[in-house]
């Protein structure tokens, strides 16, 4: 069994039940984990694509715990009880909003200490967090 599928293995015990979103998730990790590692080894000579693959973990991260309750929040079908479907509505808006709150102020936290106590890049730090606009279209286009 290679990598690409102990991942999947792994993601869909997770909860990533939908294929398109279970590879997006599992190539953004890919991608952040390996732009952090080679950030890693070349650090001492290059630190930009160190913070680049901090924050493209961090992007993974975000993207990893939205795309994880969205999925174990919205039911396949409407409750018989609740047609409209307001009230699991407003659980899910309660919910998603009071997340995401948090991983903003996380995020900002994260990105305030690099730039102000490490030196960061500005640049370094938007392409790391931008790295999930690039990957999961490219995921979900190519679908591999």
């Amino acid at each position: 069994m290679n990598i690409i599928e102990q991942a999947d293995r792994r993601l869909w015990r997770k909860g990533f039940v939908h294929a398109p979103l279970r590879s997006a998730v599992r190539n953004l990790f890919f991608f952040s984990g390996l732009l952090f590692l080679v950030g890693l080894v070349v650090l001492p000579w290059f630190p930009p694509l160190f913070w680049s693959g901090v924050m493209a973990v961090l992007s993974f991260w975000n993207f990893y715990t939205l795309a994880l309750f969205i999925q174990q929040t919205l039911p396949a079908s409407i409750p018989e009880e609740d047609r409209n479907g307001s009230s699991r509505a407003r659980i899910v808006k309660k919910g998603l909003l009071l997340r995401t709150q948090l991983r903003l102020f996380i995020t900002g936290f994260f990105v305030y200490i690099a730039l102000v106590v490490f030196q960061a890049s500005p640049a370094a730090l938007a392409a790391g967090l931008s790295s999930a606009i690039v990957i999961i279209p490219v995921s979900l286009i190519f679908r591999y």
